[in-house]
């Protein structure tokens, strides 16, 4: 039988844990050097940083874990595609491997973008078993870290695929040999592309600032998130009718707050509202403004990420905008990425900015995030909450990020506390 682990996380006791979630914990940074584990040979709590175990399981853990993005978008015409395509050329420029999924099933481009007329190879190649592994049809693209696998239109069958082939897929992908794989999704939000969206795991939503874009990303999130409830409670005794016949209110135009509809799942059941609560927490999607022409238009951004958590109580990672550029047109005209056709552009820049930034430096400040984000949900959503210790900590040459972090002060509380904080501030003035 496998043993139990149990730790002390900035001071609360976390477990039993199985050696497969406290893995998962390393995994994802969850743990740090202060944080404590229970000896059971001595029966003493011992800093992480001294355990065998620990030490054991680090070794065994992969140098560099892949992540599977999806990037979507409620309103066609908004730039994901040539967004997506910079994000993977700027990871792949920092030394990570990256592979460009074309997820458009019904109507591919992605191949055009990079100046492929014909690519040898498509997903319609692995459909029709062609090619037995996704491995096979991923190609090139002439630049260097930087893959990608062709989408098949005209294809009915991959177009709409079940529920069970979308996941299937997921999986597959992130078995590649990459550290990044980035689905460039449909335009729109059918279940299609929000099945895909919810099964990556990470999710991007890419909106321009006119105001139908608004509206169809606000859409788009709140469709997100009825999906992905729909399909946790589709089994759930004494709910699953009640979340049948509530899909259509969330699909309502009037549909206004999901404060009332956990209300009314918490009265029905109990350990369903811990579930939904669960649910939440774990939904946060990304947001990029993109093709923003001054400060008013920046606003929108902001202005959505504020209207998605007191409606929808969820809680948007706002990654920030991206200007308008012409130089980003004139790329798409001659079949070039705009980060390679003009690499110190407006566009450029801040695209290399984000991913170095927010992409590369978010699994740093998942942890610290995360218990803010369930801390302002629980208030979104009334629910009585145990005091969380936030003892400010104090920015040294002894962290383990100094070297890479553009915010040093030593001496001072950390500034990546007050970050979230500090970019409403500015975006709003």
């Amino acid at each position: 039988m496998e043993s139990s682990v149990f730790l002390k996380v900035e001071n609360t006791q976390v477990g039993p844990l199985t050696i497969h979630e406290l893995q998962q914990m390393i995994k994802q940074r969850r743990i740090k050097p202060s944080d404590l584990i229970w000896d059971n040979q001595d029966e003493l709590w011992l800093p992480i940083n001294e355990s065998d175990l620990i030490k054991e399981l680090l070794l065994q853990a992969p140098a560099s874990p892949r992540h599977v993005m999806a990037i979507g978008g409620g309103k066609g015409g908004v730039g994901k595609t040539s967004l997506t395509l910079a994000i993977g050329i700027a990871l792949a420029g920092l030394g990570r491997r990256v592979i460009l999924v074309d997820a458009d099933f019904g109507g591919s481009n992605l191949h055009t973008y990079l100046g492929i007329d014909n690519p040898e190879y498509s997903f319609f190649d692995y459909y029709t078993m062609n090619k037995t592994n996704l491995a096979e049809i991923v190609l090139p693209t002439g630049v260097e870290n930087l893959s990608f696998i062709s989408g098949a239109s005209g294809t009915l069958g991959l177009a709409n695929p079940k529920y069970s082939q979308k996941i299937k897929l997921i999986r597959e992908l992130g078995t590649l040999n990459a550290d990044y794989v980035l689905l460039d999704l449909g335009a729109g939000s059918s279940y299609n592309v929000i099945d895909f969206f919810l099964a990556a795991g990470d999710g991007a939503v890419v909106s321009s600032p006119d105001p139908a874009s608004i509206q169809e990303t606000f859409y788009f999130i709140k469709k997100a998130l009825m999906r992905k409830m729909y399909r946790t409670f589709r089994n759930h005794p004494g709910i699953s009718k009640y979340f049948s016949e509530e899909e259509r209110v969330w699909n309502h135009p009037d549909f206004v707050s999901v404060k009332e509809l956990y209300k009314n799942v918490e009265k029905l059941d109990k350990d369903a509202a811990g579930i939904f609560r669960g649910v939440m927490q774990r939904f946060q999607p990304k947001l990029i403004l993109n093709m923003v022409m001054n400060s008013g238009e920046a606003n929108e951004g902001v202005a959505l990420k504020t209207a998605v958590g007191e409606l929808l109580s969820v809680e948007m990672d706002f990654w920030g905008i991206i200007p308008f550029d012409n130089k980003v047109r004139e790329a798409a005209m001659q079949k070039k990425p705009f980060l390679i056709y003009k690499p110190n552009g407006k566009a450029s820049r801040q695209v290399s900015k984000m991913a170095s930034g927010k992409i590369l430096e978010y699994s740093r400040l998942q942890s610290y995030l995360d218990r803010r984000k369930l801390k302002r949900l629980l208030h979104r959503l009334e629910v009585p909450e145990n005091e969380i210790e936030n003892e400010p900590i104090i920015c040294s040459v002894n962290c383990g990020y100094w070297d890479d972090c553009e915010y040093q002060n030593g001496g001072y509380p950390c500034a990546i506390r007050n970050l979230e904080t500090e970019l409403v501030k500015k975006t709003t003035k």
